[in-house]
């Protein structure tokens, strides 16, 4: 009986606990906004209200980080009740990572790319907890010529990337754009295609530099991007960072606009949205009618020139012309030397007709004698036949006078 009571007490526990689990803390903007003015930074700068979810990345249930977007600055917020802000960077200017990548990877903060100042930074840094300050890091295989990261996402060990090229001076050719993935544990790059398209209409046709949106919250799999509208809704948005995929579905469409104390949030493969008064929701990912999506990999992979697709299959054929021609060569030589070899060991034969030799001597004639006694036998019996069929000898195999049990050749 305590056994059962046992195990109904720590099923409660867990059931509670996954429910605690799955259900982030309130995020109180006002009393967060409150405490980060306190630190003098210019609110031009950090633009709070019209940036702060597109800004945070979550550590935990209970902690996220802020790095105000187009800044350097990072702040370490504890939520609850009273939230509690750090910042945690000694950063007091600003750099050029506006819409960049912002994303945590075992524990560590990352930036990817992002544009200001009249310039671009292509690159990935890191922000380092023991100097408080953020850390380029260098990636090998990394073309020198790149002029933005135009799109990235994190799947597993690697950061997909769409990069674009700097065009040569005075060129007025389309854009060159190279898709691939940077290795995040070697920060090794693989270029897996490349292609090129009009700029900047691509780019804004396709919405992808509004792909991480006003509002983003992100899992192992999954990332939700939320795009507020004027008329204070919110547009929403699951990727499925494994295929690539961008997809807006009648589910997402029936979820109001998040303020903190709504949340919206993904565990696994399911979708939660918490309301204001704490009630909770949830239907998996891929519930309801899919009304669009977007296959990032397959739409870029379009792009790809068809004449360099025709020059590759060009290539490819040509190769296997060239190895056919190579093979052919070879085995018409090879056939040319045979019947060279044939007609000299005939004119040897020719030369002693109407004799009878051993067997011994019909293998040095034949040029077989070095080889092993079950090969000599083989090419033997081949060549008789050979020379036999080309009518102008004729050898036959006849008992040994002095041996019945041997044989020896008679050439006629």
């Amino acid at each position: 009986m305590k056994k059962k009571i046992y195990l109904t007490l720590a099923f409660l526990f867990m059931l509670v606990y996954t429910s605690y689990s799955y259900n982030p803390k309130i995020i109180d903007t006002l009393k967060i906004h409150q405490q980060i003015k306190k630190f003098g930074i210019d609110k031009k700068i950090l633009n709070f209200k019209v940036n702060f979810f597109e800004s945070i990345v979550f550590k935990n249930d209970s902690t996220i980080y802020y790095n105000p977007d187009g800044t350097l600055h990072l702040f370490e917020i504890h939520l609850g009740v009273s939230p509690v802000v750090h910042k945690i960077s000694k950063s007091i200017h600003s750099g050029h990572n506006f819409n960049r990548n912002l994303f945590l990877y075992k524990e560590t903060l990352y930036s990817c790319g992002g544009n200001g100042l009249f310039n671009t930074f292509t690159g990935i840094i890191h922000f380092d907890p023991s100097l408080g300050g953020w850390l380029e890091n260098k990636i090998k295989n990394y073309p020198f010529d790149i002029n933005r990261v135009v799109n990235s996402w994190v799947n597993g060990d690697s950061l997909v990337v769409l990069l674009s090229h700097t065009n040569e001076w005075g060129s007025t050719s389309k854009v060159k754009y190279s898709f691939g993935e940077i290795n995040l544990k070697t920060f090794e790059y693989l270029e897996h295609f490349n292609f090129k398209d009009s700029s900047p209409e691509f780019i804004y046709a396709s919405g992808i530099d509004k792909f991480r949106g006003n509002y983003n919250y992100d899992s192992e799999l999954y990332s939700l991007h939320g795009y507020f509208r004027e008329d204070g809704g919110c547009d929403y948005r699951i990727f499925d960072k494994t295929a690539g995929v961008l997809k807006r579905t009648s589910k997402l469409d029936a979820l109001k606009r998040v303020d903190g104390f709504s949340y919206l949030y993904i565990e696994g493969s399911k979708i939660y949205y918490r309301d204001t008064l704490g009630a909770i929701e949830s239907f998996d990912v891929n519930s309801g009618t899919v009304i669009d999506s977007i296959n990032y990999p397959k739409k870029y992979k379009s792009k790809v020139d068809n004449n360099q697709q025709y020059i590759g299959v060009s290539f490819s054929v040509l190769a296997i012309i060239i190895l056919v021609f190579i093979k052919t060569r070879i085995k018409k030589t090879k056939t040319i030397q045979t019947t060279q070899e044939l007609e000299n060991i005939e004119n040897n034969f020719i030369n002693i007709k109407h004799t009878t030799i051993t067997k011994e001597k019909i293998d040095d004639l034949m040029g077989i004698s070095h080889y092993s006694y079950e090969t000599i036998k083989t090419k033997r019996s081949s060549m008789i036949n050979k020379l036999n069929q080309n009518g102008k000898i004729k050898i036959e195999r006849i008992r040994k006078q002095s041996d019945k049990r041997f044989y020896d050749y008679k050439i006629s």
